[in-house]
């Protein structure tokens, strides 16, 4: 007759058949849990003196746990997104990364990797363990808005992962000035006009956004015959023209957001 004595959580797992002395598994064993087991196995004929043996099971691994991965911002994140600015150098550091795997061996081994080409690298500092950095600068106005996965993946057969979705979105910087749509204009007025003659709307784009691109004109020195909308750009004149009086105007306009630019403006000849 053969018994065994062993915790109760043991004989949960394991069946011994007291006749035969063969041990079966009668539960899933999850070597995560517990890698090794020790039984204890009685044998007797009925005499006083039982024989006893030890029995040790060592539980296989199988690639049954993904990778997990630890995200842990430097930079804290607004609403789940990191803001960096234009003027962030390369190698900023935006995250420390730890992945790990419960399995064992090859099944355990875990690579990390960003799952699509944008300007940010992993940089290996310890044993799965990864800095996220800016790999390149970055441009607001080539992209405002960057979303892409870290991807841990095991090197079981089949493979295991597990994602990390990461969101960065770039703050603007007054990096680009305005720039006028006609750098030199050049205008025919007849004299004895009206005051507040329409002449010309200047205009000027600004690449940067929001209170970055918007621009105020202005008009420069030697333009008392002109007034000059701030916000639209409308050129009127101020005065009457008299071409007996003076025959050409040469002045500039600037356009300003934070960075300034100037507009040349040639005017006025006598009527045909």
């Amino acid at each position: 007759k053969h018994t065994h004595q062993q915790p109760l959580s043991t004989r949960r797992l394991f069946a011994l058949n007291s006749t035969t002395g063969l041990i079966t598994v009668q539960r899933p064993l999850d070597r995560e849990e517990t890698a090794i087991h020790k039984l204890t196995v009685l044998a007797s004929d009925g005499s006083s003196s039982p024989a006893r043996a030890t029995i040790t099971i060592n539980v296989t691994d199988v690639n049954d746990n993904a990778p997990n991965i630890d995200l842990r911002y430097i930079i804290s994140p607004t609403n789940g997104t990191v803001m960096l600015s234009e003027k962030d150098p390369i190698n900023t550091k935006i995250a420390l990364i730890t992945v790990s795997d419960k399995d064992t061996d090859v099944n355990g081994k875990v690579i990390c990797f960003i799952e699509k080409d944008v300007p940010f690298h992993l940089k290996a500092v310890y044993d799965n363990q990864y800095l996220l950095e800016t790999s390149a600068l970055l441009d607001y106005e080539g992209t405002k808005e960057y979303i892409f996965k870290i991807v841990a993946s095991d090197s079981g057969k089949p493979s295991l992962n597990q994602t990390a979705l990461v969101r960065v979105r770039l703050e603007d910087e007054n990096d680009n000035p305005p720039i006028f749509t006609q750098p030199v204009i050049e205008l025919a007025v007849m004299e004895n006009n009206q005051r507040d003659m329409f002449l010309t709307t200047i205009s000027a784009t600004d690449e940067d956004s929001g209170r970055n691109a918007e621009i105020v004109y202005q008009l420069g020195p030697n333009a008392s015959f002109f007034d000059l909308d701030r916000k639209t750009g409308v050129l009127t004149a101020s005065r009457v023209f008299d071409r007996e009086e003076q025959e050409r105007f040469l002045f500039t306009v600037t356009a300003r957001d934070n960075g300034t630019r100037a507009l040349q403006i040639l005017c006025v000849r006598e009527p045909a």
